[in-house]
């Protein structure tokens, strides 16, 4: 494996980057001037962006970092055919794999009273008709709820909606 150009050809995808040691991701191509902030927040997901035009012997993985990309090869050298991850192809991951701490419950925590917090779900409804599940840890139902409009309100969801005309707390099992 060479080390000292900024694409490296490898046999699979590496955990780590051989350089820095930071996570490997996948090159998402079709994304046209979408920064990996943006990305992450509307998938859920970590990558990097490709841009529109996919080179000819495209590298599939990147370091998370920036500083090495990967191009998949077979074992005697040669290009192996690889599948370009397109952003029209990458679905939302759900929002019920992040978990939201209210700061009521952030102030229960620094203050040791784990008594008092409890796990929620919340199904929200946006003003633009987006359906989404949120797990937040909150002091109580109405907290978790609060928590959840401001969420929505401040843009911290990827969701186009601005607000919530819909909301129901569940106690999280």
């Amino acid at each position: 494996m060479q080390i000292n150009t900024r694409i490296i050809n490898v046999e699979r995808k590496p955990r780590k980057c051989p350089v820095c040691g930071q996570s490997v991701w996948d090159i998402i191509y079709g994304t046209g001037d979408m920064t990996s902030s943006e990305f992450l927040l509307e998938y859920r997901r970590n990558g990097i962006m490709g841009g529109d035009t996919i080179p000819r012997r495209p590298p599939i993985w990147a370091c998370s970092c920036g500083c090495k990309r990967f191009r998949k090869v077979n074992p005697d050298g040669t290009d192996a055919p690889v599948k370009v991850k397109m952003l029209k192809d990458i679905k939302r991951k759900p929002l019920t794999l992040i978990n939201f701490t209210s700061r009521l419950a952030s102030q229960a925590l620094e203050g040791e009273r784990y008594e008092i917090i409890n796990h929620y779900l919340v199904d929200i409804t946006t003003d633009l008709g987006e359906k989404e599940t949120l797990s937040i840890t909150a002091v109580n139902g109405s907290d978790a709820e609060e928590e959840a409009r401001n969420l929505v309100a401040n843009y911290n969801l990827g969701l186009k909606g601005i607000q919530c005309v819909e909301v129901e707390v569940f106690d999280r099992e």
